[in-house]
């Protein structure tokens, strides 16, 4: 088998490097009409800028799960706001998700909500991820269940947020370009200055997505962001890459970067809650895998 996986590596690589080199160009050159160069005027002035995450993580026992979430908005300042802190066990009630999807999409309307309430005390407000994916995906997971109009109820909260922007690193959407691979990758190999591309303006599911690619320092990767508002434009997207490009690094929002490790549950963290829990004489899956 390890040979086996190791020759679809090789033979992945090989496709990787045989694909049409002339669409490929066509598609850097697309990339590179498209970016517009912007230098980032220093913003000096005493912004509130939020990052918003969720960290959570599951364990296996005999008949059931447990899990621990936190979810918050996090400033420059590293101060916490509007916490969400959760330990709890998961029955068979939930046995239509899997454990790990239950707590994916319960720490995505974490960070929705925490986001709405947040929104009116603070100049931007960064939501780590892609807006549009977490949609979609959660369609085609919960689909018609109850779970779902939970799910969107608390992101259509957000609708009109101006200053509210989920940020991306790494992004899948080829609405711009339709290519094989993302927009991101072309972006990212056919620019290196900062700058930006105002993508379109979409709806899903009742809530205005407008998308944009922009890049805060020379040869930093672009980011992808996504306004939940359908009244953007140039002006706004300059606007954030001036006030975002003086708190960030290495090209990355510093408030997302405190927010990620405000939040982050390691598995060291699980186990001490699940040994203050006494949790500690139950079999665990870990336990099996051992014998």
């Amino acid at each position: 088998m390890l040979e086996e996986l190791f020759r679809k590596a090789v033979q992945l690589g090989q496709k990787i490097a045989t694909e049409d080199n002339t669409r490929f160009r066509e598609l850097l050159d697309k990339a590179r009409e498209l970016w517009t160069e912007y230098d980032p005027k220093p913003d000096t002035s005493d912004r509130m800028v939020m990052g918003v995450d969720s960290g959570w993580n599951v364990r296996l026992y005999e008949g059931f799960y447990v899990y621990a979430l936190r979810a918050a908005a996090v400033d420059e300042r590293q101060r916490v706001y509007e916490p969400v802190v959760e330990f709890n066990r998961i029955g068979g009630g939930h046995s239509d998700l899997t454990p790990e999807n239950y707590v994916k999409y319960q720490g995505e309307i974490a960070e929705h909500d925490v986001a709405y309430k947040v929104a009116d005390d603070a100049d931007y407000v960064l939501v780590d991820g892609s807006l549009a994916a977490r949609l979609l995906d959660a369609s085609n997971v919960l689909r018609d269940k109850p779970a779902l109009s939970e799910y969107l109820a608390f992101a259509r909260a957000l609708k009109g947020s101006k200053n509210v922007a989920f940020v991306a690193k790494y992004s899948r959407h080829r609405f711009l370009l339709q290519g094989e691979l993302g927009d991101i990758y072309y972006i990212a190999r056919s620019t290196r200055t900062p700058g930006y591309v105002l993508g379109g303006t979409y709806e899903l599911f009742g809530i205005p997505v407008t998308a944009a690619y922009i890049r805060l320092a020379k040869h930093a990767n672009p980011l992808a962001i996504e306004i939940p508002s359908g009244d953007v434009g140039e002006e706004d997207v300059k606007r954030i890459i001036d006030v975002l490009s003086s708190r960030s690094v290495m090209g990355y929002p510093y408030a997302l970067y405190l927010a990620h490790r405000t939040v982050n549950v390691t598995d060291a963290l699980m186990d001490q809650l699940c040994v203050a829990a006494g949790l500690i004489s139950f079999s665990g899956a870990r336990e099996v895998l051992q014998l």
